[in-house]
């Protein structure tokens, strides 16, 4: 405990810099999907607030997202990409191409949707940024929000049953979706 009160009072000597850190791991999760971006966005919320650490979670996501479908989109006739595409890939990229902004906002909504690889295959598909970007910062929005609300507040949260209830039950509706959208992904496979 002691140790995250030192970590607190590190935040607040220096503001500035800590937000620029949070705001560009939230940047670089884009591209590494391996790093937490749950665990950045509950550490942004603790440490900056619900609103200021899920509008800088939001931001500096979505800025990374938005980097990488740009840099996908423009590589995307190299030869090294050339060498990922099998038929299995090109089914998933053709699926992605047909939805529309309902499927990539429930993705991004979805914690448990690997949005990197949703990322990568919109911008293989040929998807317009137009209709790519609002979508994703939608979805974004949505999972940080609900990501944010629990770590702002972690006692009150722990102390309120019916607030650790319907949580529970956020994340596994959004768990069934997740899955639900896995599994047409693997049925057009």
């Amino acid at each position: 405990m002691e140790y995250i009160q030192n970590l607190y009072y590190m935040v607040q000597d220096y503001w500035i810099l800590t937000m620029l850190i949070g705001l560009m791991s939230c940047f670089v999760e884009s591209f590494i999907p391996a790093l937490p971006l749950i665990g950045i966005v509950t550490g942004n919320a603790m440490f900056f607030g619900f609103l200021n650490g899920m509008i800088l979670s939001w931001i500096g996501s979505g800025l990374g997202t938005i980097l990488l479908f740009l840099l996908t989109k423009k590589f995307k006739d190299s030869i090294h990409m050339e060498r990922f595409k099998n038929e299995k890939i090109n089914k998933v990229i053709n699926w992605i191409y047909k939805q529309g902004f309902k499927v990539l906002f429930i993705a991004y909504c979805c914690p448990f949707v690997p949005g990197f690889l949703v990322t990568i295959t919109s911008a293989l598909s040929g998807k317009d940024i137009r209709n790519f970007a609002p979508a994703m910062l939608c979805g974004k929005f949505i999972m940080f929000l609900v990501v944010s609300y629990p770590a702002s507040d972690v006692v009150g949260f722990i102390k309120n049953p019916i607030k650790i209830v319907l949580f529970i039950l956020l994340v596994f509706l959004a768990w069934k979706v997740g899955n639900s959208i896995n599994t047409k992904l693997d049925k057009n496979n």
